[in-house]
């Protein structure tokens, strides 16, 4: 006899396409989204931690430069990033905070505080797991009320910002999959 429960919160979506990105619950400061990508970890960690093809992948981030001497996905290393949303047009400064080829990419984004990280680990299966995350966690809330006006509102521009990390990780998938 069939159980026409729902399943218990946080629990995998069963009719879920397994190519598509997952999203697991998330607290308060923290959003994810997850894909599994058929690919070796190394290979597409040098996608995602070279900010210069950001425009690649980022339906938000259209270009991204290193600056200073470090001019690599190494720890310390700055970048600034090119964001458009309609009209509305900004750069970003980040710096490298984490750099673990195969393992791991975070940069926090100075204006803001808000850590961005992508978190690759071996899928149940085979291939790569692709976890993108955005941590509010240590941001500077104020900045970022302060400039919602331009970008349609704190929780338009984060709802935006949630399905952008999903269509970020699809290209990237796709980009992956297809080399």
């Amino acid at each position: 006899m069939a159980d026409d429960r729902p399943p218990p919160a946080g629990a995998p979506d069963a009719g879920a396409a397994p190519d598509q990105p997952a999203d697991p619950p998330v607290d308060e400061h923290v959003d994810e989204a997850s894909v599994v990508i058929d690919a070796p970890a190394e290979d597409v960690w040098d996608m995602v931690a070279d900010v210069t093809r950001m425009g690649e992948w980022s339906p938000e981030c259209y270009s991204c430069r290193w600056v200073g001497k470090r001019r690599e996905p190494v720890v310390g290393a700055r970048f600034v990033g090119f964001n458009r949303r309609g009209w509305a047009r900004w750069f970003t400064t980040n710096e490298v905070e984490q750099a673990d080829r195969g393992r791991a990419f975070v940069f926090r984004t100075r204006e803001t505080g808000v850590r961005w990280g992508y978190r690759l680990e071996p899928a149940e299966g085979g291939g790569t797991r692709l976890t993108e995350t955005r941590d509010l966690g240590d941001a500077r809330m104020w900045v970022i009320k302060l400039s919602a006006p331009f970008v349609g509102g704190v929780d338009g521009h984060a709802d935006e910002l949630r399905a952008g990390m999903r269509e970020t990780l699809v290209r990237v998938k796709v980009a992956a999959e297809s080399a």
